[in-house]
């Protein structure tokens, strides 16, 4: 019985493309169930404010802090655009984030 290399390479290859599908049908059903249940949870969620005897409930606020005292006591320029202070330093840089 003599060995055919390349039909025995040819099974190993395929055997590995069949793990590598294997590896990503796994990754697409985990993906899916996970969806799924993001589904039903919201669905639950649905149905909860739907029926007649659900009553909202309010988030309550934080307490607010006061701002630093620098600026709360810095003389602002009524008539500068965007709040100018007096020195010409602008109060607050408009359209940045801190």
């Amino acid at each position: 019985m003599a060995i055919d290399l390349t039909h025995f390479q040819q099974v190993i290859d395929s055997a590995q493309k069949a793990d590598a599908f294997k590896a990503d049908v796994k990754r697409a059903l985990k993906k899916v169930s996970s969806a799924l249940g993001n589904l039903q949870t919201a669905l639950e969620d649905a149905e909860a404010m739907m029926s007649d005897d659900y009553t909202p409930t309010t988030k309550e606020r934080k307490a607010r802090t006061p701002r630093a005292a620098s600026e709360a006591n810095a003389e602002v320029d009524p008539e500068a655009p965007y709040g100018r202070k007096k020195d010409g330093t602008p109060k607050n840089k408009p359209g940045r984030s801190k």
